[in-house]
């Protein structure tokens, strides 16, 4: 059998010509990577081990790096079939933002308060703020934007906010926490709302909010707006970050010149892994399969169309997302840098999933003076 050259992290060079030398080697590794911390990587061969070898040694690269905490939310997943038992288990939590929280005692009542936080907030600044509600934006029923602020001049800075939910939860009319503060400082806000699974699919989704951002650019230009800035937050990021593609810029034209500054909040940039998950995809309502899981996964897409647009992009994650969040956030921002795009990565301690939104509300909040100062409207 043809010689093949494994490292580990010490850097030693292991050769095995047999078949059992390859099981012995496997088993021996298994049982040394409980104690240390072992990397596995081919680094040169002369020809590829047996078949049943290769699928040993896949298996145990995933063990050593599942057990050493490093997981890969970039992983190609399409054709590869559903996880093993073990390995979904490790996705339920990863992608249960609930569960990381260290407020409450139980995932359950971080929900709880979300829901009536946003909710209270929202309902307050629909008391306090001058308004035009449900303005439409396309045929469906939850295809409208809420508008915040109408009492400031029409050319005001425009802030557009997308909500969570994992795109089948919440609407605008618990998404407007952010707008008081903005308002406060001349920036109207506009809320918008769309249609959720699995009354479409996620596909269709991305398809609605490309019909919302012409909306939003054909407002603004029609109202001489010269700054637009656009936040989304969870399946909110995914889907303004699955919005900007191609399509999306020959679409609105030299419109997209007035948007300035995204702002990506804890976001799900990478869909492959979880279509598997039942707490998110029960069923599969969110419509993903091997042939869109790649294409809905913005971790993937090409955004060299926007090198000239100076659009300027800003990637938050909480201290208390999970590790699966933390790395995609990382990914989406250097997925955005490779494109010569400007962007930052911002992670804000002591803070989770939802408090990092629910604190949109205050007025000396980081991510709403980043708004503010990047819409021109300093704090006093």
């Amino acid at each position: 059998m043809a010689k093949q050259i494994i490292t580990s992290a010490s850097g030693r060079l292991i050769t095995h010509r047999s078949v059992i030398g390859w099981a012995v080697f496997v088993v021996c590794f298994a049982l040394v990577a409980n104690h240390h911390q072992l990397r596995l990587t081919v680094v040169a061969a002369e020809s590829t081990p047996p078949a049943h070898v290769t699928v040993w040694l896949n298996k145990l690269s995933r063990y050593v790096r599942f057990r050493n905490g490093k997981l890969s939310c970039t992983a190609n997943m399409d054709g590869q079939g559903p996880p093993s038992e073990s390995t979904l288990a490790l996705w339920e939590k990863q992608y249960s933002p609930s569960a990381w929280s260290v407020r409450f005692p139980t995932p359950g009542e971080v929900i709880d308060y979300h829901v009536k936080f946003v909710k209270n907030e929202s309902d307050r600044n629909k008391e306090q703020l001058e308004t035009t509600l449900d303005v439409p934006y396309g045929s469906g029923d939850r295809d409208k934007v809420d508008i915040y602020g109408e009492n400031l001049p029409a050319d005001a800075p425009l802030f557009v906010y997308i909500h969570g939910g994992y795109w089948q939860m919440l609407e605008k009319e618990t998404s407007a926490y952010p707008a008081k503060p903005l308002v406060d400082r001349g920036v109207r806000v506009m809320i918008v709302g769309y249609e959720l699974c699995p009354d479409v699919t996620l596909e269709e989704l991305v398809r609605q909010l490309k019909v919302a951002g012409e909306f939003v650019l054909n407002y603004a230009t029609e109202n001489c707006v010269k700054h637009v800035s656009i936040a989304g937050h969870s399946a909110g990021a995914h889907l303004i970050a699955s919005m900007l593609d191609q399509s999306f810029q020959s679409a609105v034209g030299e419109e997209l010149a007035i948007l300035k500054d995204v702002y990506l909040i804890s976001g799900v940039y990478n869909v492959q892994e979880l279509r598997y998950t039942k707490s998110v995809n029960k069923d599969n309502l969110l419509g993903i399969d091997d042939g869109n899981a790649k294409r809905l996964s913005p971790l993937f897409a090409s955004y060299d169309h926007l090198r000239s647009t100076g659009l300027k992009f800003h990637v938050y994650v909480a201290q208390h997302d999970s590790d699966v969040f933390r790395e995609m956030s990382s990914k989406m921002c250097e997925r955005l840098q490779s494109f010569g795009l400007s962007c930052d990565l911002n992670v804000l301690p002591n803070l989770d999933h939802f408090d990092i939104v629910e604190n949109l509300a205050l007025s000396d909040y980081a991510i709403t003076s980043a708004i503010l100062e990047g819409a021109g409207k300093q704090q006093n």
